[in-house]
């Protein structure tokens, strides 16, 4: 089969490996689309903390966020999922660990995290195979674009349901990206008042097309301002401002990841303003009312999705990854013979 294969900084190919077989109560998947993130940029351009500290290392196939359809299953998963289209998280627990006993299997110490941690194959394949508990079955009305942005955008979910986001609370995001503007609507549909910060005209011409109101930089007004505060970008400097942004009392949600040490880190203001500091890892657990809100249309995950590129076209999808010019956030590729609903911008 066909996978998508990084080999040094910058360089993609297409390779021919073997297919893989489900193995007991595993779901063997034709892969549809493939979402790009920035993740899987720090990995094509070297850049990635998880190359740095030797926990990936060249060459792999990576990829993380995806939609298929089951096409077998192994000993033990139920015969009814084939045919079944399907997404799913990608962390794969060791479950035997005392953190897997108690179901909390984000913080398994061996756990890998299929095209990003350990040593298993991406989803930038045309099969994989998947446990079954990972998996969710996808509305027929929600579209593959969709379906491939449950996994990134859960992650705004969790972020959400962490700070306990209600209809009484200011909220800032800062980061109109996959992870910000999710986040946004999110924070939406639960009728706070929103402000989302980007420096960039074009996501915050974007963000209000999706009905959020969005300015380019925070004002001497908006410091102490915000209940809550959503950090979406993993900028180092955006790291710094949400705390500035923070309310006395308040909650501060660290959703996007530097690949850095945050140098001049307000430490302090945290204490002086008694807010509470959340890191977000992962959507594990938050797939559901997600998907909810995208069925119910509180939220648009079609119009985050700038460019569908063929398998074959892997190395300009990657390119445009880089490039940052793009109107909207999400690349995907195309990795199976037909696709459901809205796709290309190209």
């Amino acid at each position: 089969m066909r996978a998508i294969t990084l080999t040094a900084p910058n360089t993609v190919a297409l390779a021919e490996i073997p297919p893989p077989t489900a193995g007991p109560g595993e779901a063997l998947v034709r892969v549809t689309l493939l979402g790009l993130c920035g993740t899987d940029l720090g990995f094509f351009d070297g850049s990635s903390n998880y190359l740095r500290d030797g926990l990936k290392s060249y060459p792999f196939v990576p990829g993380h966020e995806w939609v298929g359809r089951v096409v077998d299953v192994g000993e033990g998963a139920p015969r009814d999922l084939v045919g079944i289209r399907v997404a799913g998280h990608n962390f794969r627990p060791c479950g035997r660990c005392t953190e897997c006993a108690r179901g909390r299997i984000k913080y398994c110490p061996d756990r890998s995290e299929i095209g990003v941690l350990g040593p298993l194959q991406g989803a930038g394949a045309e099969w994989i195979t998947v446990p079954v508990d990972s998996l969710r079955r996808i509305p027929d009305a929600m579209s593959d674009a969709a379906a491939t942005l449950l996994e990134p955008t859960a992650a705004g979910m969790h972020a959400v349901e962490r700070l306990g986001i209600g209809s009484e609370d200011r909220v800032a995001v800062l980061g109109a990206g996959t992870l910000g503007l999710a986040a946004a609507q999110i924070v939406l549909s639960r009728g706070a008042d929103l402000l989302l910060f980007d420096p960039s005209s074009v996501a915050r011409a974007l963000a209000a097309d999706l009905g959020i109101v969005a300015v380019d930089g925070s004002r001497e007004a908006d410091t102490g301002a915000f209940d809550a505060v959503i950090e979406a970008s993993g900028s180092e400097a955006a790291a710094r401002t949400a705390v500035d942004l923070v309310a006395s009392g308040g909650r501060v949600a660290q959703l996007g990841t530097p690949h850095h040490d945050v140098n001049g880190y307000p430490a302090a203001t945290l204490v002086i303003q008694d807010a509470t500091l959340h890191g977000v890892l992962s959507g594990v657990g938050y797939w559901d009312p997600l998907i909810e809100l995208v069925e119910s249309g509180a939220v648009d995950l079609d119009s985050l999705v700038d460019t569908v590129y063929p398998l074959a076209e892997v190395d300009q999808a990657f390119a445009h990854l880089a490039s940052g010019a793009r109107a909207r956030p999400k690349v995907l590729l195309s990795l199976g013979p037909e696709t459901t609903g809205p796709a290309p911008r190209a």
